[in-house]
């Protein structure tokens, strides 16, 4: 006769981990909602404008609206007649000001910016997102 099969429980042992991995991998995770040119984009122009408040601000607002343009065009399919996908568009949009607010940037040269709010909005806006938006059903 043979012996019935056994579930064996197996021992998970905690990773150490250095304090602040987790907003990292937030952050990170955040990163990939925002198209990587933009962000590349984004962190020379501020490097060469520094902390001049209007022009960052300028610099901020461009690089908002080539996310939306990159994302416009990125999720259209001509080809199949498919428009593009504005709900993608949009979080891609709201990832990006997340983001630069986590990074001080233009808010920090006006005084409006909080460290632990900004760790605070990309741990939130990274847990929602995945919730609110599957992706689109047709390019599953």
């Amino acid at each position: 006769m043979a012996a019935p099969f056994r579930i064996t429980r197996k021992t998970v042992r905690p990773v150490a981990r250095e304090p602040g991995a987790d907003v990292k991998d937030y952050l990170e995770r955040l990163i990939k909602l925002i198209p990587a040119e933009v962000i590349s984009l984004y962190l020379v122009g501020k490097g060469i404008i520094e902390s001049e408040r209007y022009p960052l601000l300028g610099w901020t607002l461009f690089c908002l609206i080539a996310v939306g343009l990159v994302r416009l065009y990125g999720t259209a399919d001509p080809e199949k007649n498919q428009p593009p996908q504005l709900p993608a568009v949009l979080i891609a949009c709201i990832s990006y000001l997340v983001w630069v607010y986590s990074m001080g940037g233009v808010f920090a040269t006006f005084g409006v910016y909080f460290p632990k709010i900004g760790s605070l909005l990309v741990l939130g806006w990274t847990f929602v997102v995945p919730y609110v938006y599957q992706g689109d059903p047709e390019t599953q």
